[in-house]
C-alpha cells in the first residue's frame, strides 16, 4: 500500500511540476501564418517554414508541451479563418489595432517594428502625401500600411496598389510598375534590398512615429473568448520576454534599429 501511495504521490508531483498546455488541457496549437514575409515568416529553399514569428511559435509549443501545427495562408484570410475555427492563432506580424480588436482577441504584445518606404536609390521620397503625390506605392492587402496609405495618401493624389504579398510588390518595384513600397523596414531588407533585383533600391525617408496606426505592437490574434488559450499564451510570452528568449530570437534576424521587444 505504501509503495502504491508513494507512486501516486510521485506521479502527482511530476504532473504539477510540468508547466504547460497538457496541464491546461491544450495538447495542440494550430498556428496560421503567411509565409512570404521574411524575416518574420518565410519558406526556406527546402520548403521549411522559418522566421522570427515561427521561432516564437515553436518555442511556445515547446514550453507548453503542445504539438505545433503550422498553416500557410494569405494575410487577409487570417481573421476570417480564426472566426471560422480553421486555426487557433494568427501568428503573422499582425498589428494589434483597435479595429481588429473588435472582432478578435490579441495576445500579450510581442514587439514593435518601424515602417519605411523602399524606393530607387536617390529618389529622396518621404512617407508624406506631398512627396508621394503622383506616385504609385505598393502595400500588402489587409495590413496597417495599406490602412495608413489609403487614409492619408490616397485622397491626396497618391495611387495605392495593394498586393496579396510583398513579393509581388517588390517585383513591381523592380520592374518600375510602382515607385515605392511601404512595409516594415526589415522585411524590405530581407525580402528585396539584399537580393540582386534590389541592388538599385534602398530604404528612404523618415520613420513615421506620430501615427497610432503604425506604432501599435505586433501580437498574436485569436478567437474572442478563448480564455484558456489566451492565459497560456500570455503567460508564456511574458516569460519569454523576461528571460531574454524573445530578444535572442530578435538578434538572430534583425538589425537592432529595426525591432523593439514590447514591454
Amino acid at each position: 500500500m505504501n509503495k502504491i501511495l508513494a507512486r501516486l504521490l510521485m506521479a502527482a508531483f511530476c504532473s504539477a511540476a510540468l508547466p504547460g498546455a497538457h496541464a491546461a488541457g491544450i495538447e495542440e496549437i494550430r498556428f496560421a501564418t503567411e509565409a512570404g514575409y521574411p524575416p518574420f515568416e518565410y519558406l526556406s529553399p527546402s520548403g521549411e517554414l522559418q522566421g522570427f514569428d515561427i521561432d516564437i511559435g515553436n518555442e511556445i509549443c515547446k514550453r507548453l508541451q503542445a504539438k505545433c501545427v503550422w498553416i500557410d495562408t494569405s494575410f487577409d484570410s487570417l481573421i476570417p479563418g480564426l472566426q471560422a475555427r480553421k486555426f487557433d492563432l494568427a501568428n503573422s506580424t499582425m498589428t494589434a489595432t483597435a479595429a481588429r480588436a473588435k472582432v478578435i482577441d490579441f495576445s500579450e504584445p510581442m514587439y514593435i517594428v518601424p515602417v519605411r518606404l523602399a524606393a530607387r536609390k536617390g529618389s529622396g521620397l518621404e512617407p508624406t502625401a506631398e512627396s508621394l503625390k503622383g506616385k504609385r506605392v505598393g502595400v500588402q492587402q489587409g495590413t496597417t500600411m495599406e490602412t495608413y496609405a489609403r487614409q492619408y495618401w490616397a485622397p491626396n493624389g497618391v495611387t495605392v496598389v495593394a498586393y496579396p504579398s510583398y513579393t509581388d510588390a517588390f517585383n513591381d518595384l523592380a520592374g518600375g510598375r510602382v515607385d515605392a513600397t511601404f512595409q516594415e523596414a526589415q522585411n524590405a531588407v530581407e525580402g528585396f534590398l539584399t537580393k540582386p533585383a534590389g541592388a538599385d533600391f534602398e530604404l528612404t525617408g523618415a520613420v513615421i512615429t506620430d501615427s497610432p496606426i503604425l506604432n501599435e505592437p505586433i501580437a498574436m490574434g485569436m478567437r474572442k473568448g478563448n480564455k484558456k488559450l489566451k492565459t497560456a499564451i500570455d503567460q508564456t510570452l511574458r516569460e519569454m520576454k523576461s528571460d531574454g528568449t524573445m530578444q535572442t530570437f530578435a538578434d538572430k534576424y534583425f538589425q537592432k534599429e529595426n525591432i523593439r521587444i514590447a514591454p
